[in-house]
């Protein structure tokens, strides 16, 4: 009876080891949890269904499973990769606080310089009728003031438009260092997948970084189409293209390279 016993359990050991990955909900819960994200658990656990939930509706069945005991952990780890991202997001903020500041300096110069060229034209009529002898002496002594203020509204447009235009650079300048250190698509590092698809309830995935709600979603997302033994594809619309763009604040939705995947994996 005990070798009766020990037969059938390895048979079906075995049986479970030849189980598509998607034939068993994978039970996992959360590790290591660092708090410097601002996110608390229970946000994070909601963050993880929503994320399941893509793989879960494509398949029609549930194939992801939270359990506080599970093997299986998704880790939230704080390291040099978040601190990167929030000054990404620091220096977002100081551009678009430049940007505000040049836009708001573009109106006010472009208002003053419709308002002189108004207040030039007519003094330039009344100069001519001047000219004409049209004009007594205490109009004239209005001209003469009239000139005296335009002269001084000039220097003071001048002023302006060299704020404007300084501020105009130093908005360029950084446009142009933030696209050179930010803006370059960087290989899927926010989080990663760490175990054998072959037996999906034993390992970890690790999430590094990411912007904000959305962000944080589609990298847990990314990470368990690996869990499942899904590969990168190549469409950069898929949710397992093999780079990313941090805070890039995209829901994810599946292409057909992911569905694909998803057959190839879940024999589907």
């Amino acid at each position: 009876m005990v070798l009766i016993g020990l037969i059938v359990s390895s048979i079906y050991f075995i049986y479970q080891k030849t189980l598509d990955p998607c034939q068993r909900p994978l039970q996992y819960s959360i590790g290591r949890f660092d708090t410097q994200f601002g996110v608390t658990q229970e946000e994070f656990i909601n963050y993880l269904s929503e994320a399941e939930t893509v793989w879960e509706k494509a398949l029609g069945r549930d194939v992801f499973a939270y359990d506080s005991e599970a093997k299986f952990k998704v880790n939230l780890v704080y390291d040099q990769r978040q601190l990167e991202t929030t000054q990404k997001q620091k220096t977002e903020f100081g551009l678009s606080a430049v940007e505000d500041t040049f836009k708001k300096l573009d109106t006010d110069f472009n208002i003053f310089k419709n308002q002189y060229e108004q207040k030039v034209t007519a003094y330039e009529a009344n100069l001519a009728l001047y000219k004409k002898g049209k004009y007594s002496n205490d109009e004239v002594q209005i001209l003469n003031q009239e000139a005296a203020e335009l002269n001084k509204e000039a220097a003071q447009l001048n002023a302006l438009l060299k704020e404007r235009n300084n501020k105009a650079a130093e908005y360029n300048k950084m446009v142009e260092a933030y696209n050179q250190k930010y803006n370059q698509g960087v290989e899927f590092n926010q989080a990663e997948y760490i175990g054998n698809p072959m037996n999906n309830q034993t390992g970890d995935i690790n999430v590094y970084q990411f912007g904000n709600k959305k962000d944080l979603i589609l990298a847990l997302t990314h990470e368990f189409g690996h869990a499942l033994g899904m590969n990168h594809t190549e469409n950069p619309n898929s949710v397992m293209y093999y780079l990313t763009r941090v805070n890039a604040g995209v829901s994810p939705t599946l292409s057909a390279e992911d569905l694909a995947e998803l057959q190839r994996v879940c024999k589907k």
